[in-house]
């Protein structure tokens, strides 16, 4: 139906903006409120056609992207050292993102100044530094730098080395606000997270959640995270998905470098006691306490490192960016 909507609208617009299908989404939803309109636990949520809206913007996106020059994920460039030279990937997309590559660098900034702030970041790092305010503050300095390296296709575990707070909850949370133009808010995604339990418990009728909501009432861990992993779980059979590619089960006494990323068995987040990141089968981050940091992680590192969703949980993925 989006789709077919949307196409109407492109042939008779080609360059309709938000303000034109928030206009029509409302239209429709005003002539077929029971099918259009937002409601969760007979409550009309924000102006009842957001949604609508939302993947009307999103289909237009979608096929306005081959149109522009960067438009090509992880475009493969062959390097400066010769054709016998293996092409190496280079991330290039300006999807979702306002700031996908900075022009200049910050005021009163030079090169080596900002070698000089990563080497600090680096330094601050190995010294187990949790200051937040300097991590934001320099992070965010050193944005300009940090872009120019993934955009050329630096390696993950060079990035590691390199920017080794970029793979931080501080670090990622900055990087994510300054290429996005949006903060990623805990206390009101934990509201979202009990809202979507209570209206999937109440929806599943045929029990093929019941397995993860008993998991979830018996599990000893602070609420907050149970509903964190919960709502992913939850999501993930919901939308019948597999969790194959996502979760995986280690040893709680398993170090990051003994982990063999490509022979991974699944696991149940619910019961994991902590977590670890893996971005290109490198472990970039194997020190998560909570599970709503690692999801805070995980989604973010396919907006800040260009990554496509897998695609067994796209649709979980999906909804968690909505």
């Amino acid at each position: 139906m989006i789709r077919l909507i949307v196409s109407e609208i492109l042939t008779i617009c080609p360059t309709t903006g938000k303000k034109h299908l928030s206009e029509i989404a409302r239209k429709m939803t005003k002539v077929y409120p029971v099918a259009f309109t937002d409601v969760i636990e007979g409550e009309i949520v924000g102006s009842g056609y957001d949604s609508l809206t939302k993947q009307m913007i999103s289909r237009v996106d979608n096929l306005r992207r081959g149109s522009t020059p960067l438009s090509l994920k992880r475009q493969l460039i062959s390097t400066s050292e010769g054709e016998d030279t293996p092409p190496r990937k280079r991330r290039l997309d300006t999807y979702g993102c306002i700031n996908w590559q900075p022009i200049r660098l910050p005021t009163d900034e030079t090169l080596e100044s900002q070698k000089h702030a990563q080497e600090q970041l680096k330094k601050m790092y190995k010294e187990r530094c949790r200051d937040t305010k300097s991590i934001e503050r320099m992070m965010r300095t050193t944005f300009f730098t940090q872009r120019k390296d993934i955009i050329s296709g630096l390696e993950t575990s060079d990035l590691t080395n390199d920017w080794p707070y970029l793979f931080e909850i501080t670090g990622m949370k900055t990087h994510f606000k300054e290429l996005t133009g949006m903060d990623i808010d805990d206390k009101a995604i934990e509201k979202k997270y009990a809202r979507v339990i209570s209206y999937l418990k109440t929806s599943d009728k045929t029990g093929k959640m019941e397995t993860i909501f008993r998991e979830m009432e018996t599990s000893s861990k602070n609420v907050a995270d149970v509903n964190a992993a919960g709502f992913f779980q939850l999501l993930v059979r919901y939308f019948n998905e597999e969790e194959d590619q996502m979760f995986h089960k280690l040893d709680p006494t398993t170090l990051p470098f003994e982990v063999d990323c490509a022979e991974l068995p699944r696991s149940s987040p619910l019961a994991a006691e902590y977590f670890m990141l893996s971005v290109d089968q490198t472990i970039v981050n194997g020190h998560i306490n909570a599970f709503t940091d690692a999801l805070v992680l995980m989604f973010a590192t396919c907006y800040c490192l260009n990554i496509s969703y897998p695609a067994a949980q796209g649709a979980t993925l999906e909804f968690l960016q909505r």
